[in-house]
């Protein structure tokens, strides 16, 4: 069955490392990512490849707790441009991947794609494009509240 595929994207007034920082601070996710809460880090190392998370989230009134593993842990280097990926280990499979790419002026490109491969198959996979538009506007609010947050400090 084909992933439901999700991208979405926004121009941040900060640099690369403020948001690789905001990011990756795993416990305070739920600052800018409102549909998701209770983190908890559960591999013993905190940054590289192989660290784990679980979360609660909670899209369009269903709750499951996800579990994901980072498998891309590139951080801004002199080249401008950095790669977070991570795959979903929880109810929902997929993967979901951040890249960030330095512009002029202190802004920073963020670009997001989520690739989810429905649970429950025919139903699930019809459920999900159902979703998909809600999904869309849950990133982009997170996306607003992420650059709210970097443009703070």
């Amino acid at each position: 069955m084909r992933p439901i595929v999700v991208t979405v994207g926004a121009e941040i007034s900060a640099a690369p490392q403020r948001l690789w920082d905001l990011l990756t601070d795993w416990e305070n996710q739920g600052e800018w990512m409102r549909e998701a809460s209770d983190f908890e880090v559960l591999s013993p190392q905190r940054s590289g490849i192989g660290v784990t998370v679980a979360t609660t989230v909670r899209i369009g009134g269903i709750a499951t707790r996800d579990r994901i593993r980072i498998d891309v842990w590139q951080p801004p280097d002199r080249s401008g441009s950095s790669h977070l990926g991570i795959v979903h280990l929880g109810w929902i499979k997929g993967r979901g991947d951040i890249r960030l790419t330095e512009l002029p002026n202190a802004r920073t490109r963020l670009d997001w794609t989520e690739q989810l491969q429905p649970p429950l198959g025919l139903a699930g996979a019809a459920g999900m494009r159902l979703f998909a538009p809600l999904f869309a506007c849950t990133f982009r609010r997170d996306l607003a509240l992420l650059g709210a947050l970097a443009e703070r400090a």
